[in-house]
């Protein structure tokens, strides 16, 4: 980012009631007839089967006027035609500029590749804030996620003590709710993904890893991606 372009994304700041929006990385998927990293709701190979990545991008350029920068986490999936190693915070933060026209200065991709899991976005979010202290004027950051991945997301985030321990205010934003205030016809998109097999599977794992958190028992070798 040039002297200029700091300049004017630390004037803007000042209008805004969050310092950052944090987009919870999402699972992709390559398509090989558009040639292209892809975020579709639902990605069959993940075990988590809900990913709603494009939804996320979608509801995170509704947000883009509440923050000063959009901060996209993710670790990596692996190309299956070349074998290279691809970001899922860099495709995702390109599908919001290049697709939702938000604001390529506003949107910094923090994802490191040893970051494919929830546990691993909040690692990536303490250090990316510890690294730019200058940023937090308000003290307060949204959290963008899908309601089927807040409860396990919430915890994991407030388990680490940094945010209290720096008097960081965090908002818990959902996907759906966003996509609904927009274009109320979201909602029979939202029931209906909810009910499919893949949704079932979902809230099986969900309500598995929300129990094994609560009782201590949840471990980096269980949460292998999103």
């Amino acid at each position: 980012m040039s002297h200029g372009e700091a300049g004017g994304l630390e004037k803007a700041e000042k209008g805004f009631p969050y310092d950052a929006l944090v987009v919870l990385g999402a699972v992709m998927e390559w398509s090989p007839e558009q040639k292209r990293w892809e975020f579709p709701t639902i990605i069959d190979r993940y075990r988590g089967k809900l990913v709603m990545g494009k939804a996320r991008a979608l509801a995170a350029s509704e947000l883009e006027g509440d923050a000063a920068r959009t901060l996209v986490t993710g670790g990596t999936d692996v190309h299956p035609e070349t074998g290279e190693v691809a970001s899922r915070a860099t495709e995702l933060a390109k599908l919001m500029t290049e697709r939702y026209k938000m604001s390529k200065e506003k949107v910094i991709p923090i994802g490191t590749a040893d970051a494919g899991s929830v546990a691993g976005n909040v690692e990536n979010v303490v250090t990316y804030l510890k690294e730019h202290p200058e940023m937090m004027r308000r003290h307060r950051i949204a959290i963008l996620s899908p309601h089927f991945q807040k409860e396990r997301a919430q915890l994991m985030f407030d388990a680490n003590p940094y945010f209290k321990e720096n008097g960081i205010k965090l908002d818990w934003v959902i996907v759906e709710d966003i996509l609904e205030g927009r274009d109320p016809r979201y909602k029979q998109w939202t029931a209906a993904v909810y009910n499919t097999p893949e949704a079932e599977i979902n809230r099986n794992m969900e309500q598995g890893g929300i129990q094994d958190l609560r009782e201590g028992r949840y471990g980096k070798k269980k949460e292998t991606e999103e």
